[in-house]
């Protein structure tokens, strides 16, 4: 009787449990991005009217169940338009949503009074944010798989009827299905995956990757090169931990910084579990929407406080160059020594043209990070090579791919390699892509050769007149080791044929050692050199305004040059890069170099040969190069200072050389980043020369005479108005960022940046050099530095920069008529407003 109840309650139980999950509403899903159908994680999905809702996981799944539910699902994530679509009750079923990007309204928030539940969480997160910070870990080795793409956004339907896309219709209704049927397809023009083991000591201080495989497809590059060493991790160390993140090298306050709470309103929304741990989700918002800083969520641990995962963009509305949005959104797991790690980064940048009407470029890229082990550190040697090559990383196959990524490709992502090829034959993207190469290196590509600089095709002075000038270099489809560069130059007044030619030899690339030799004649201002080594410095403005410029017009005081000279560089794994040079110069003024002609003085003969020994250092540990086929460019140092020096030594009967000296110099350059107060650069360099020698082989001061604005550069001083043998100068100028116009109710909009800035130098003869050069033409400071002050506004629609520039010392009447005396019809300025341009996000 026992059994049969038993077995009846059993049976019961089992059909009323079978009834009930017949009745049981399950769905699954992706919820992706218009146009590219990438994965959004953390999205809300969630039945109104109830407390029945999930969140998407990283890449951008969900799953959720209900007994009672709704006739639609509902979708929303800050920074995108909310969706819902209809549900089919009693029944399992797939929802897939594609979610468009919005602008977001930072409406006025009303503060009512009591405690807000969200700032505690926040002070224990900030109190806590050193305990977590990977920074403190001895050591760290990880496998990272980083996924960059780049597509051409905002290509409408008409653009597509242009005559240019003509013949690629396939093209793009193949890109319009694998998007998804909710959305058209943005164009790709690059994309790339890295797999590398990274080893980390001390994480500020070296890092050595060893890459295991590479695929990359890019338009704008002739063979990939430069963008294969873009690992990813260089760009993905984005710390949490850390008061401010830096994005396109500007730093945004981070919601947990030490002071956010000055510039962060914060709300506290939910609680949910994740992984098995209780987090709060704290919504952050600035107080000032033009301040650069996050708009979005942080999910913060409950018992740890530790960020667990997060969701930050940066809007439209923030003071910030050629962007139209940017995000992060990143998953962080703790390591057995307590410190909080990021497991997977995902990014997008939205950058901006000058019109709305006009294409845009997209990029975006997702780093996954696993196997880590900390705090057991290699050998220090074996972090003095940073990046390393397998042999076959160029030529893994598809089912190595397929194991090996963690990630699984989408559809058009898996597409995107084989399209690209196609894409690269596109009239509108193979002239853009020539047109900004020649824009941004300022040569064109023809074959194995490149034509330039477009900025030295003209100058002017009034002994060469009008002088037009042609420079080439070979390219890598010449050679891979070989580099032929060189100019030839003619003027029309004194119908005089210059030119330069020099031979390179690439001898490593990994670390970079090049030897290279040379021979030039040509005619240059004094106080100035020949940049033969040719290296370019993205972190660097470059002056082309002004080096443009200050070879137009009547300048006083020209050297007619015989250079010869062999070099070798090399760079050493820790930061340190070295140039020996050996050269042989030959010097003829080609002016009044003397106040009195009848007297004896070493310009008698009106030329002088020199011959010397160079040997420049340069230390910068944090510097970032990538090789983009024979040339090598640098990102700058975004982290610590750089140091270089200079030691000179000429040689009397050697080649000719008419003189036995020293020189020595050592200069300092550093970034200081101050947050929501902005940045410094700081410049300083100290020099002298233990020797008597003529003295436009002193320290001349640069100085500008041209109406635009050059950095590390006396402004408002003339060209060759002082000299020395022993010297210090120094640059300081800070960008706020807006700090102040962002403030102001109708200026803000106009995104205006303020600028202050102080240069010095003070430099003095000794009697010596006086003696030595008696007579000549030149003015030695007193006992007071020269000092110029500056106040600028930069940013004017996105490029040009406006500075106000003063004389400080150096100003008084007796001095500008003194030196106006001694230099006929070359006056001083007091007061000066110089242009530029500059391209800075």
């Amino acid at each position: 009787m026992i059994s049969k109840r038993i077995k009846f309650l059993l049976f019961f139980f089992f059909v009323l449990s079978s009834l009930l999950k017949a009745q049981e509403t399950i769905i699954t899903g992706r919820v992706t991005e218009v146009g590219v159908n990438s994965g959004i994680p953390f999205v809300n999905i969630y039945f109104k009217g109830t407390v029945i809702g999930t969140v998407t996981d990283f890449d951008g799944n969900y799953s959720i169940k209900t007994l009672t539910p709704k006739d639609s699902i509902y979708v929303s994530l800050i920074g995108y338009k909310s969706k819902a679509k209809p549900v089919k009750k009693g029944l399992t079923q797939i929802i897939n949503f594609q979610l468009s990007p919005q602008v977001l309204n930072l409406n006025i928030v009303e503060v009512h009074p009591g405690i807000n539940p969200a700032l505690r969480i926040i002070k224990n997160a900030q109190g806590n944010k050193e305990k977590y910070n990977r920074n403190n870990l001895v050591s760290v080795q990880y496998t990272s798989y980083t996924k960059q793409e780049a597509d051409v956004d905002n290509v409408t339907p008409k653009m597509r009827k242009w005559r240019l896309f003509k013949g690629f219709t396939s093209l793009w209704d193949n890109l319009d299905s694998l998007a998804g049927e909710e959305s058209k397809a943005n164009l790709p023009v690059m994309m790339s995956e890295v797999i590398a083991d990274v080893y980390s000591y001390k994480l500020a201080e070296k890092r050595h990757e060893e890459v295991n495989a590479v695929k990359i497809k890019f338009v704008g590059m002739k063979d990939g090169s430069a963008v294969s060493q873009l690992t990813g991790t260089d760009f993905q160390s984005y710390n949490f931990c850390d008061n401010n993140i830096i994005i396109q090298n500007k730093e945004i306050l981070n919601p947990i910084a030490e002071n956010a709470m000055l510039f962060y309103n914060y709300y506290l929304i939910d609680s949910v579990t994740i992984d098995s741990t209780k987090c709060y989700r704290i919504d952050c918002r600035p107080k000032n929407e033009k301040d650069l800083a996050f708009t979005g969520s942080l999910w913060i641990t409950d018992e740890t406080f530790a960020i667990k995962q997060l969701d930050l963009e940066i809007t439209p509305d923030v003071n910030f160059n050629w962007l139209d949005r940017a995000r992060i959104q990143q998953v962080l797991i703790p390591t057995e020594a307590g410190v909080w790690v990021p497991s997977q980064t995902r990014t997008m940048v939205d950058f901006s043209t000058l019109t709305d009407k006009f294409v845009s470029l997209v990029f975006r890229t997702y780093n996954a990070n696993k196997n880590f082990v900390v705090n057991k550190p290699k050998e220090k040697d074996f972090y003095e090579t940073r990046i390393q090559y397998a042999e076959d990383a160029l030529i893994k196959d598809t089912v190595w791919w397929r194991t090996n990524r963690q990630e699984k490709l989408t559809p058009l992502e898996s597409k995107s390699y084989d399209m690209i090829d196609t894409v690269r034959s596109i009239p509108l993207i193979k002239n853009g892509v020539n047109i900004l190469y020649f824009l941004f290196s300022g040569y064109k590509d023809v074959g194995p050769v490149d034509l330039g600089h477009y900025m030295q095709l003209y100058s002017y002075n009034q002994y060469e007149g009008t002088k037009l000038k042609l420079g080439f270099r070979t390219n890598a489809k010449f050679s891979k080791d070989w580099i032929i560069r060189g100019y030839g130059a003619y003027g029309f007044k004194d119908k005089g044929f210059k030119y330069n030619l020099q031979l390179e030899r690439i001898l490593t690339r990994f670390p970079w050692s090049k030897a290279g030799i040379q021979y030039r004649e040509d005619i240059d201002q004094a106080g100035t050199n020949f940049n033969f080594s040719q290296s370019i410095n993205l972190g660097q403005n470059p002056n082309n305004l002004y080096n443009f410029s200050s070879n137009i017009g009547n300048i006083s005081k020209l050297l007619k040059v015989q250079e010869a000279r062999i070099w070798y560089e090399r760079d050493f794994n820790f930061g340190m890069s070295t140039k020996i040079t050996f050269q042989n110069i030959r010097t003829s003024p080609l002016f009044q170099v003397t106040l009195d002609d009848n007297q004896f003085n070493i310009f008698s003969l009106r030329k002088y040969s020199i011959t010397e020994i160079l040997v420049d250092g340069r230390f910068s540990a944090k510097e970032h190069y990538v090789q983009n086929g024979n040339e090598r460019i640098s990102f700058g140092n975004k982290k610590s200072a750089v140091i270089g020096f200079n030691y000179t030594a000429g040689l009397k009967n050697v080649l000719d050389g008419d003189f036995t000296y020293h020189k020595a110099s050592i200069s300092y350059s550093n970034r200081f980043r101050m947050a929501t107060l902005g940045y410094s650069r700081v410049f300083i360099k100290a020099g002298k020369v233990f020797s008597k020698i003529p003295y436009t082989l002193l320290e001349i001061p640069r100085g500008n005479e041209t109406y635009f604005y050059a950095s590390n550069t006396f402004n408002q001083m003339n060209l060759f108005e002082f000299v020395s043998d022993q010297y210090v100068q120094a640059f300081w100028q800070h960008h706020f960022n807006g700090l102040f116009f962002n403030r102001l109710p109708l200026i803000k909009k106009m995104n205006l940046r303020e600028v202050v800035g102080l240069n010095m130098v003070y430099g003095t003869l000794s009697l010596k050099n006086k003696i030595f050069n008696a007579n000549n033409n030149f003015t030695v400071m007193d006992d007071v530095p020269y000092f110029e002050a500056d106040l600028g506004i930069e940013n004017l629609f996105n490029l040009i920069r406006i500075d106000f520039l003063y004389r400080l010392t150096y100003n008084d009447d007796f001095y500008l008529k003194d030196y106006e005396n001694a230099n006929p019809g070359n006056k001083i300025s007091v007061w000066g407003i110089k242009i530029g341009l500059q391209f800075s996000f």
